[in-house]
């Protein structure tokens, strides 16, 4: 028997049965070979990728990791209350600094503790203790930054007050003292009189200056005084410029020592051309003398 098969060419070939079977069992051993390859194949690559399962995190492994964080807290514990002594050191250091500087007393700027006591006990050694001793400091660091803010804010109210005080001559140096504070004879009448400040005569127009920073209280005429310039300076001390040609601040304006604010002149119950300059505190008239620089 025969199997007839059309080839391309269009011409017929006649194949064998037993041929024919011959081909399908070796096609069918092909299939088996490559299906055996493909599972060989599969079964060493799951060998290659096998991970054991099973409990890699033991308990001897966990408190190594335990005590291992325990450590590295305790030691930045530790390193944050060493951090804490050192600044409060510093602290300390710039106080009592500060405090020889002027003279202060800076037990005066102590805060009041209360009572303190306990038995003497070791130093810190446990996470608590060290835990207490930093909230400790702390506190302790907050107080002293408390006391340099003390210290710093009366500095600066002391700077304040200091640059605020009469300290400056209220003319140039060209002029000179035509009459003292005190009792003398009128210019006017020769009866003696008190006189309630100091006289600097000078040339006309000369630059009349303030002593010290301040307020003006007023600036305008005022019977004998002529035109006058009056400045506060704070604490019920105020400072007067009479008799002047020209005034060039106003009332309510603020002045800065040395400022100038009016022009020397003859305004008022006056002889010549001269500054009739005197020092006031609550109302009562002060021999500015003190007030003035030493070489006055």
């Amino acid at each position: 028997m025969q199997l007839i098969v059309l080839r391309q060419d269009g011409r017929c070939a006649r194949v064998p049965f037993w041929g024919v079977g011959l081909m399908a069992v070796l096609a069918a051993l092909l299939a088996a070979s490559v299906v055996m390859a493909a599972y060989m194949a599969g079964q060493q690559q799951r060998e290659i990728v096998k991970i054991p399962v099973g409990g890699t995190l033991d308990g001897p492994f966990l408190e190594t990791v335990d005590r291992e964080a325990a450590r590295a807290g305790l030691s930045q514990l530790t390193q944050r209350v060493v951090t804490l002594e050192r600044k409060l050191a510093r602290v300390d250091l710039r106080i009592r600094s500060v405090g020889d500087n002027l003279g202060v007393d800076v037990a005066d700027l102590e805060p009041d503790m209360g009572g303190q006591g306990g038995p003497l006990l070791n130093a810190p050694d446990s996470p608590q203790d060290l835990y207490e001793r930093l909230l400790a400091l702390e506190d302790l660091l907050e107080q002293h930054r408390s006391k340099v803010g003390l210290i710093d804010s009366e500095l600066r109210q002391d700077a304040a007050r200091e640059a605020l005080q009469p300290r400056h001559r209220p003319v140039e140096d060209d002029t000179w003292i035509s009459s003292s504070f005190g009792y003398r004879e009128d210019p006017f009448t020769g009866a003696r009189r008190f006189h309630s400040g100091i006289d600097f005569a000078g040339p006309e127009g000369s630059e009349i200056r303030a002593a010290g920073g301040g307020l003006v209280v007023f600036a305008g005429r005022r019977g004998g005084y002529g035109k006058l310039v009056e400045i506060a300076h704070g604490g019920g001390l105020n400072t007067r410029y009479a008799h002047n040609s020209e005034l060039l601040v106003e009332s309510g304006q603020r002045v800065e020592a040395g400022e100038v604010i009016a022009a020397m002149g003859r305004t008022g119950r006056a002889t010549g051309t001269h500054l009739h300059y005197e020092v006031v505190e609550a109302g009562e008239a002060l021999n500015p003398r003190p007030f003035l620089p030493p070489e006055d």
